[in-house]
């Protein structure tokens, strides 16, 4: 679970910004949503299954998103799919050019099999320049270690607590500049990283359901296929949804070669053809079971549906998925293509004590202002985003406001009360 994200100068962000997963003590109400992890030093400390993110186009939400997926994909890559000297694929805040050489800088808190950790780096183009992970098992700060680039002796000075953490100096040598000491150390199956290594890698998700986005249907096809116990949550929420879908058909077909060679570019089938695999390739058929006015049924493929109900399904599986093992999860325009009100019934799966009984966790961007006066979130739950005059993005949550209870929050929102919405005073103009 995360606790807490913080990040600064990666790409419209230049100032530090911070995301909090806890709740309000000040808020009591839809006790449904919050999880209690019961943390040692931290026991009346509680977690919000959910975060919303307003704010303008390019005001930089989905930065902030981006931000945490580097994050992960650099702890789970650096030590494997980054070459020695390769630069780091890090994109400084480029609107200040005293920013532009300097580092960024990620930190996260998560809690990991009921124990919390802190874990952080900075960077930039060329190296790693501080690496930190602090554990707090007992509630106390367990320094494990900590790495810094010291520039005089162009090397690293490492520091850690003897009593808590074996530092490794084999691991220590075989760590390079472009690369993270955990990620390093998990490919060498060190007991005590592996565990935030694996928070990355198994435990979190990313899903970009914006323009142009490729959230595939197969997730959701596969479950129905091969994992026939799925069949009836998905079955059952197709069919709650309103599209007029009874059933779901998914099979297998293999392609001719015929239909390979229409399918694919000429390069791609003489390289096929060449291998000798021009046959044995298949494709997955979706199609969907609607009831007619006479009372039979009818076979309509996936193609067919509307993009909403293509998007709902290929959503399904995912969210199935969050809730059955506990992800934490970043959903960019959660809203594309779907309903509001198809929204609102995700969120209830999520926010759902009887579903949701792992501790997972949804941070998605939104437009959608409907959200803001139901009783599906929080006002703990509604962050923002904007910028300054500079092009900074400033992320902030809706309590700085300290908004009354029986304010209409989307009223206030569309009057520009907590800022984060576009300001065009004179209306577009073409002229």
């Amino acid at each position: 679970m995360l606790i807490e994200f913080k990040v600064s100068n990666y790409r419209s962000i230049k100032d530090e910004q911070f995301l909090s997963l806890v709740a309000s003590n000040y808020d009591d109400s839809l006790p449904e949503n919050l999880i209690h992890p019961d943390l040692p030093g931290l026991s009346k400390v509680k977690l919000l299954k959910g975060i919303a993110l307003y704010g303008p186009n390019a005001s930089g939400k989905s930065n902030v998103l981006d931000a945490l997926r580097f994050m992960a994909n650099f702890v789970r890559y650096s030590a494997t799919r980054i070459a020695p000297n390769e630069p780091i694929d890090t994109k400084p805040f480029c609107l200040d050019v005293e920013t532009l050489d300097k580092p960024s800088c990620f930190e996260v808190m998560v809690v990991i099999e009921k124990v919390r950790y802190v874990y952080g780096f900075t960077l930039d183009k060329q190296r790693v320049y501080q690496e930190y992970l602090v554990a707090f098992p007992k509630g106390s700060a367990q320094n494990w270690f900590r790495r810094i680039y010291d520039p005089k002796k162009n090397d690293y000075i490492w520091s850690h607590s003897a009593s808590f953490f074996k530092l490794d100096s084999d691991l220590c040598s075989k760590t390079r500049p472009n690369s993270l000491f955990v990620s390093t150390a998990a490919q060498f199956n060190n007991e005590q990283l592996t565990a935030i290594y694996n928070w990355f890698n198994d435990r979190f998700r990313f899903i970009n359901l914006g323009a142009g986005s490729r959230l595939g249907r197969n997730f959701t096809a596969n479950l129905i296929e091969e994992q026939k116990q799925n069949i009836t949550p998905i079955i059952a929420l197709l069919k709650s949804a309103d599209f007029g879908i009874t059933d779901a058909d998914v099979k297998h077909k293999e392609l001719s070669a015929e239909e390979i060679k229409a399918a694919y570019p000429p390069s791609v089938v003489r390289d096929m053809e060449s291998a000798g695999k021009l046959t044995g390739l298949k494709t997955l058929e979706i199609s969907f079971k609607h009831s007619g006015a006479s009372g039979k049924d009818s076979l309509i493929d996936f193609t067919e549906e509307s993009a909403g109900t293509q998007r709902f399904f290929s959503l399904v599986g995912p969210w199935l998925d969050i809730l059955e093992h506990g992800y934490t999860v970043l959903i960019d325009e959660l809203e594309t293509s779907l309903h509001p009100m198809l929204v609102l019934e995700f969120l209830k799966l999520l926010f759902s004590s009887k579903l949701n009984t792992k501790g997972a966790q949804v941070i998605f961007a939104t437009h959608n202002p409907i959200l803001l006066d139901t009783d599906i979130i929080r006002r703990d739950q509604v962050w923002f985003t904007e910028k300054d005059d500079n092009g900074a993005t400033h992320l902030y949550p809706l309590t700085d406001y300290k908004p009354r209870k029986t304010e209409s929050l989307v009223r206030g929102y569309l009057a520009g009360r907590y800022g984060a919405i576009p300001f065009i005073p004179e209306g577009l103009k073409i002229k």
